[in-house]
Parts: C-alpha cells; structure tokens; sequence
C-alpha cells in the first residue's frame, strides 16, 4: 500500500459538471422527486440507473415525469421496468415524505447536492440519497478518517481506539465509524473528547438510535453538538442483519483512509477494510499479539499487504500528508458591506446557491461576480461549495 493516493480527476471533473447542470433546477422543487426514486423498490432500476435517468433528462422532476416512450428510447432500460416505474410512481406520496423529513428533523442530501460528500461520489456503488441528523460541512467531511473494528475489545483495543480518535481529532481529523458497541462507540466518545467532530454512519434510518445503549453518544451527534448520524435509510427502516455490511461501504467511502483497531478472524470489520481497498482508500491496522483472537484479522491485513502498520495515530496523518490538518476560521459576528458586495451577500443564505443563479439575478457579468465572491470568501463570510456553490457562513449579519 502506497501513502497519498488521489482522487480519479477526471471523476471528479465530470461530477463537478453534472451538479452545475443541476443549478438549473431549484434545490427545493427537485427534492420530492429525488425522494421519490429513492423509495422506488421493486422497478429494477437502482440507484445507478436512477441517475442515468437525471443525466438523460437534466433534472430529477423531468426524469419522474418522463412517459413511456422517452423512456422506452433508453436502450438500458427494460420495457418491465418502465412499467413497475410507472405504476409504482403513481403511489407515491410527496406530502408525507417531506412531512416525516420535518417531522424527524432529518436532512436529505440527494447525490447531485452540493453537500452531497464528493469523496462517496467516487464509488461503485454510492446511495442516491444520503439522510443526516446533526451538522456537518464539506469541509469537515474532506479530511476523515474512518476507524473501525471488533465489538468485543480486548483492554489493549479499547485504550488504542481511544487514543487514535482522540489524536485525530485533536488534530482536525473528522473520524468517521459505525457506533456500534466497541470499537466503534469508544472511537466517537474518543474524538469528543478530543474536541473534534465525528460521524456515525447507521444501518439503519437516522431518526432510530441502534443499539438503544448508544442513546447518550447518538443525542450528542443529532443535535449537532459533536457531528452528525448518516444513513442511506429514509427514517423509520429499522435495522436488519443484510444492512451492516451495506453501510460498511459508506464508512470508507466517506473517508480518506481506514483504520482497522482490534478485528478477529471474521469480523465486520474486515469487511470495512476489504471495500476500502477496493475504494482505493488507505487502509491501516494496528498489530497485536499472533497468539490474540481479536488481532487475527488485523495481522492479516498487514501480511497480506492489504494495510500499513501503524502504531499511532501520527503514523496515519504522515501517510496521509496531513501535516497540518486545515481548521476552521474564527468567522466575524458582524460586516459592514456596501454596493455590490452587499447586494450578492443579501442573495446569498444558508441554502447553497449556485454562481449562475446568482450572475442572472443581479445580471452581473462572472467576471464581475467572481471578484466579488472571492472578496466575500476572504471576509470569511461566504464559503465556497464544490460545483460552484455557495453559501452564507453560520452568525454573520450586515449593518
């Protein structure tokens, strides 16, 4: 295993271009139908197709609407499955899926969503909605680290696991896990108490706390306080035995390396290890005793050349070449701006805008637009979002 390996490129270029063809389309009006496909069950389409569909038509709503035969001129899709799509679509119910979003105070991040994390854009197999209680940023997400492993610790994982994610974190690394018992939940209560953000991916929907004893650490993460609760579940699915090793693609999918603690022959854990690789994402683990039943796993991670050996945490941030991991600014409380800086600040909210909405509302040229973003943005009142989006940053107001 190498250090530094980077994302495709040209992936990211050509995923950069779809979600400005997204722009066109606003986010609101588009979500319905976003969530619509995503309960389609049974149609045969999946996820990938479902985003041919939206590439096809440039917009999910026109996808949705799409009759039988502009569907039928899409040589990848069969005539079986235009018809479950379209007798299925007739059963859904926006209303009450966004009311249960409300309800649940659940956000939904479709895949074409400028908060959608562009690391899992990368994989094979990425959810078409991603679902999150709590707060997080694309910055945040950008250096994360996933750390797993055994749900049975020995004494010598538990102290490891924590001071791992309490190093990482401490360091500005978001650490990314799955919290279940062991490995898992000592990881997120370690980047706590770091001070840093973590994430709990779930198998299940974001509203369900699993298991029940985690109550405290997922009450800490849905209110935003240390992070946030990902799943590619809508609320209420509850857990069920096939999902686990579904979401284990989605820890190292968000993450820019894996972390493997304490992990037996058979454990999940290896799963998340296995599909790192394939992920291309750093893969580590940390040595134990060969006579140990809960290193087995991690000694053959590293004899087989599929992890690097670590023996802390600074051994991951050198492979990762994160020397000096990037932290948030202190933004100001309050700005004073004038002329046409205040005019784009005012159009610019919390809801990510895209620069095109924003150059035809005030009719400004991109050059003239650019500049003045660029001028919000070292203000620290403006961030800029992959695909040329852009939102206000939290507590800032103009006089």
């Amino acid at each position: 295993m190498g250090c530094g390996k980077g994302p495709d490129e040209d992936l990211l270029k050509v995923i950069a271009e779809r979600s400005q063809r997204a722009q066109a389309h606003d986010l609101a009006k588009e979500l319905p139908f976003w969530l619509g496909f995503d309960q389609l069950t049974g149609v045969g389409l999946g996820a990938r197709r479902t985003r041919m569909l939206f590439e096809h038509f440039l917009s999910a709503e026109a996808a949705w609407h799409a009759n039988a035969s502009e569907l039928k001129a899409l040589p990848w899709i069969k005539s079986e499955q235009i018809e479950a799509f379209i007798q299925k679509r007739a059963n859904i119910e926006f209303d009450k899926l966004l009311a249960v979003l409300e309800k649940e105070s659940v956000t939904a991040l479709p895949f074409y969503h400028p908060l959608y994390p562009c690391r899992l854009r990368e994989i094979a197999d990425p959810p078409l909605v991603l679902y999150m209680k709590g707060k997080l940023t694309a910055q945040e997400l950008d250096h994360s680290v996933a750390i797993v492993g055994t749900r049975r610790p020995t004494a010598y994982g538990q102290r490891l696991a924590k001071e791992f994610a309490r190093g990482l974190a401490e360091a500005g690394a978001t650490v990314v896990s799955g919290m279940a018992v062991g490995i898992d939940s000592l990881c997120h209560w370690g980047a706590i108490e770091g001070g840093g953000r973590t994430v709990a991916v779930l198998a299940n929907g974001p509203d369900l706390c699993y298991p029940t004893s985690n109550k405290p650490l997922y009450n800490g993460l849905i209110d935003g306080t240390h992070g946030a609760v990902i799943s590619e579940f809508f609320p209420g699915i509850k857990p069920e035995p096939w999902r686990f090793p579904a979401r284990n693609r989605i820890i190292s999918g968000l993450s820019k390396g894996v972390v493997v603690i304490e992990a037996g022959a058979t454990s999940g854990s290896l799963i998340t290890a296995d599909i790192g690789f394939e992920q291309s994402r750093e893969i580590f683990a940390l040595p134990g005793r060969v006579d140990a039943p809960m290193s087995m796993g991690c000694n053959k991670l590293i004899a087989a050349n599929k992890a690097q050996l670590v023996m802390n945490y600074i051994d991951v941030l050198n492979c990762l070449s994160w020397v000096s991991v990037p932290t948030m600014r202190d933004v100001p409380s309050m700005v004073e701006l004038f002329g046409r800086e205040k005019e784009v600040f005012e159009l610019v909210t919390t809801e990510p805008i895209h620069f095109d909405v924003l150059g035809q509302r005030l009719e400004m040229s991109a050059g003239e637009l650019s500049a003045t973003l660029t001028m919000l943005e070292l203000a620290g009142i403006v961030e800029r979002l992959p695909g040329d989006w852009y939102s206000r940053q939290s507590k800032v107001a103009t006089v």
